[in-house]
């Protein structure tokens, strides 16, 4: 949980005080040491309701996936190098739950380093399909319904994809190596020993089970930031959602501010507790209309009606289509869900 308060009088104003924002000193221990415990005993839950009383599965799983979730988001913020001060702690984190995913961290920050640096444009290896205007719609509409139900197995090709198909240095090469055979060790090792044990029941309702709704969760996050917008602009290009209401902060700090994510891709190096502060001077700021949500429902439920033709980008504009990753600084913004930031940060 952050641990200093967050009020009108933290707001960012001025460039200094976005400066002043970079500065890295805390981590969510508050917060997250719960989560870790809370995966822990939730794990030990399922397996005790799979051998004793199977229908307590169907509220364990949900908890279990929601509170996996908000690891893999904390899993982001290490990709960042923002989830711990200290380095070498953050890196263990990182380079853990990568190993478990099936996503090694050093291939996460290759392909999500393309993902901030080319948002939404054809060189974003995060978004694809859906930014590819050579991609039919059937195709897109079908890798879309496939990474929502097949998250867990679909997100690791996707960023698998994204090393076969870029252009890696020597140095990044190795580490992308490394951490697949990491991945590869880690999972033969708890295969053998699951089938010495015969344990694959208990396997399959701790972890793969909540894993595989984690994963969906995961997908409707990043549909909900990005899918079906076409701006110019990174603030053009991602939903950011400002919730006043006293539940939906609690949540938002539960999701380390993930749901301001246009403050978070326009300022990439903030650290997640001070994304509130810093996101009514990065919209006051904005060269476009942006579209900001009251609640994460709201959002969610905008991208939802994108799912029946998913793209994204400007490239898919009439004037854009062909064009690659370049785009013409005048074309017209397609029209954004609203409400939409219009002026200074207020209720």
């Amino acid at each position: 949980m952050v641990e200093q308060p967050i009020n009108e009088s933290t707001y960012a104003t001025t460039r200094e005080d976005i400066a002043r924002l970079h500065e890295f000193e805390q981590w969510p221990a508050g917060w997250m040491r719960p989560m870790i415990l809370a995966s822990l005993a939730l794990s030990a839950a399922a397996v005790f309701a799979d051998q004793n009383c199977w229908p307590l599965l169907l509220i364990i799983w949900p908890a279990l996936a929601t509170v996996d979730f908000i690891l893999v988001l904390a899993f982001h913020d290490a990709s960042h190098g923002r989830m711990h001060p200290v380095h070498w702690m953050n890196e263990a984190y990182g380079h853990l739950m990568g190993t478990i995913m099936l996503v090694p961290l050093n291939v996460y920050r290759y392909a999500h380093a393309r993902h901030h640096a080319q948002l939404g444009r054809q060189g974003d290896p995060e978004l694809w399909p859906f930014n590819s205007p050579t991609v039919s719609r059937p195709l897109r509409v079908l890798a879309a319904v496939v990474e929502i139900v097949f998250g867990a197995v679909y997100t690791p090709l996707l960023f698998l994809r994204s090393i076969l198909v870029g252009e890696l240095t020597p140095r990044e090469r190795r580490l992308v190596i490394r951490g697949y055979l990491a991945c590869i060790c880690f999972w033969t090792a708890t295969i053998m020993i699951v089938s010495y044990l015969g344990t694959w029941k208990l396997l399959v309702a701790s972890l793969i089970i909540p894993m595989f709704l984690a994963g969906m969760m995961q997908t409707l996050n990043k549909f909900e930031q990005h899918l079906g917008l076409h701006g110019q602009t990174i603030l053009g290009l991602t939903r950011t959602v400002v919730d006043k209401d006293k539940f939906g902060e609690m949540i938002s700090a539960a999701m380390l501010y993930n749901d301001y994510h246009g403050t978070h891709h326009r300022y990439a190096k903030i650290p997640y507790y001070y994304l509130p502060c810093a996101t009514p001077y990065t919209l006051a700021g904005a060269s476009e209309p942006c579209p900001v949500f009251p609640n994460v429902m709201s959002a969610t439920l905008d991208m939802l009606r994108c799912l029946a033709d998913p793209k994204t980008g400007p490239q898919w504009l009439p004037q854009q289509k062909g064009a690659g990753t370049k785009y013409a600084a005048h074309a017209p913004v397609a029209p954004i869900a609203q409400p939409v930031f219009t002026g200074a940060y207020s209720d």
